[in-house]
């Protein structure tokens, strides 16, 4: 065998090397800071502002030890607004380093803005997206091998029809590398799907058993039944068989969060459309 050959091998071998998460590095989410990703130093510094006629203002810049800056963000902060960052490491398994970052609006509830960038001159984003009061925690090897996955959750049902916030399912969401940037890919990690039907099947359990409380008003007696179900009904239509999981919901839950969720259903499939790559 030639030598380009071996080489062509070794080279092949290493890009097909599982990406490792415990070499990704956490990064603090204070307002300003410093930390070392790779080769290069990482330094933050945001100045917030709640005044409308005076706008903050944030900075992030990655230098290299010869130097060369990788990464330069500035840009003015509406009132309330901040930049927090997430994480750094080699999520691509190619000995690169990525960067994570997200822009927090402010607010009680809301909202969060995720971005993904590799720490080289130039580089185009691998991800932005609106996450909304979801967000992405470290990332993770979901499948045993290749770069890493972006893990977190979706607020795909915030205020559905009429359940409050706090009743409000949050359902997983992945993003996985595709060659060229991270894509919804939440449907090709039914492991993980079914880890949180399983939780999921064992509150829906506890609530049920649970007496409704008689001094709650009856339009919100059944919410947490309807919470609940509604997110196992999500994840299984993620999982691929939602009119199944839907009969056998009605028949577990009481005849009030019965009818809720399937006067609902259609609806709740249609909002993850939006979100999920449910083809």
């Amino acid at each position: 065998m030639s030598v380009i050959a071996l080489a062509l091998g070794f080279v092949l071998l290493v890009a097909q090397a599982p990406a490792d998460p415990n070499a990704v590095t956490l990064l603090s989410n204070d307002d300003a800071g410093s930390e070392q990703c790779g080769g290069d130093q990482l330094a933050w510094t945001n100045a917030p502002s709640f005044d409308v006629a005076h706008p903050g203002f944030v900075t992030m810049r990655a230098t290299a030890a010869d130097g060369t800056v990788d990464f330069d963000l500035a840009r003015p902060l509406v009132p309330g607004e901040k930049l927090i960052p997430l994480w750094c490491g080699d999520l691509l398994g190619d000995g690169s380093e990525v960067l994570g970052y997200e822009l927090f609006s402010g607010g009680a509830h809301c909202c969060f803005s995720v971005s993904v960038v590799p720490l080289s001159p130039g580089a185009d984003h691998l991800l932005d997206v609106d996450l909304g009061n979801g967000g992405l925690t470290a990332p993770d090897q979901l499948d045993g091998g290749g770069p890493l996955e972006l893990v977190g959750g979706s607020d795909v049902f915030a205020y559905f029809d009429d359940l409050s916030f706090a009743a409000s399912p949050f359902l997983p969401l992945v993003y996985a590398y595709d060659g060229q940037d991270y894509v919804e890919a939440t449907r090709q990690f039914p492991a993980l799907l079914r880890d949180h039907i399983r939780q999921a099947e064992a509150d829906l359990s506890e609530v049920v058993a649970r007496p409704a409380d008689p001094d709650v008003p009856k339009q919100f007696r059944f919410q947490e039944q309807e919470s609940v179900a509604l997110r196992l009904y999500g994840l299984h239509v993620l999982l691929g068989d939602p009119d199944q999981a839907l009969a056998d919901l009605e028949s577990r839950v009481s005849p009030e969060a019965a009818n809720w969720l399937a006067a609902n259903a259609s609806a709740a499939s249609d909002a993850m459309s939006r979100v999920y790559n449910l083809s």
